[in-house]
């Protein structure tokens, strides 16, 4: 009898119904990924946490440039939010040496990758990476910052990707077919009462412009910043330097899309790490790798 081809092999993006790779889940993995898996898997709702985390950022973000006003009605609306906002912010690095919220796209291992920068802020001629997080720790151990330190040198790769045109207009379009987003008429209208331009009226014309902001990006420093905010009382915690190093950041990738392709299951933490079990509100419940006795 003729040998049966082995089954295709279902990637995590097709188990998870996603289209594209966030790179704060690709941090989470060095977390802990059964954990990063689990909140797609259960649809599991934002905690109490990643709220505060949210009104924090959003708070530094208006400090800083005044976000689109008009509200979004469907997806094609948020698509251009999120990209009009991005020019806004980009404008400020020039007038302010400082620019926050960027919305920024790569690809990493022929998958789409989508992250969201807190800060780039202007020092020696170059381009800064600040990420904030909020904690409530006041000691930073290697266990903790690992997935911080992967997802701001993560950020450094995609960010110089963009500058030099690697990644560019080309390729989310490749994905999204922009040209056949279109606003909706109540979005188009308050972009209209606003003064929007009518040549910046489609998603195609204002991510193509958004594109060329990337790509006049001053130089990147290597130099990165982990700026940490006390959760509670949102006090500066500390702050952490990284130096951006491509190989070990490749490492790491290669290690992540593992997980991505298909070619492993979800992994647990480590058993020396199973303290993290404590504090996870999936533990002894829908994950049980290490229960009881955590």
């Amino acid at each position: 009898m003729p040998t049966q081809p082995p089954p295709k092999r279902s990637t995590a993006l097709e188990r998870l119904h996603k289209k594209s790779i966030s790179a704060k889940d690709i941090a989470n993995q060095f977390w802990c990924e059964k954990q990063m898996e689990l909140n797609y898997a259960t649809q599991a709702a934002p905690t109490a946490a990643m709220n505060k985390g949210s009104a924090i950022h959003a708070q530094l973000q208006e400090q800083v440039y005044r976000p689109l006003s008009v509200e979004p009605a469907t997806w094609p609306d948020r698509m251009y939010k999120q990209a009009y906002e991005n020019i806004l912010s980009l404008n400020t690095l020039a007038e302010k040496m400082m620019a926050r919220e960027i919305k920024i796209y790569g690809s990493i291992n022929g998958y789409t990758v989508a992250g969201q920068i807190d800060e780039l802020r202007m020092a020696g001629g170059k381009a800064v990476i600040v990420e904030n997080k909020t904690t409530t720790s006041s000691s930073f151990n290697p266990e903790y910052t690992k997935p911080h330190v992967v997802q701001i040198m993560l950020y450094r790769k995609m960010l110089q990707e963009l500058r030099e045109g690697s990644y560019g207009y080309g390729n989310l379009d490749a994905l999204y077919k922009l040209n056949t987003l279109k606003l909706s008429a109540g979005f188009a209208q308050g972009l209209r009462e606003i003064g929007v331009k009518s040549e910046l009226m489609t998603v195609v014309a204002i991510y193509s412009r958004m594109f060329t902001a990337m790509s006049s990006l001053p130089e990147l420093s290597d130099s990165l910043i982990l700026h940490y905010v006390n959760r509670n009382t949102g006090q500066q915690a500390g702050e952490l330097g990284v130096q951006y190093n491509a190989d070990e950041l490749g490492s790491q990738l290669s290690y992540a899309m593992g997980y991505w392709n298909g070619e492993r299951q979800a992994s647990p933490v480590a058993q020396s790490e199973k303290w993290k079990c404590r504090i996870c509100r999936f533990y002894g419940k829908q994950c049980t790798a290490w229960y009881p006795g955590a």
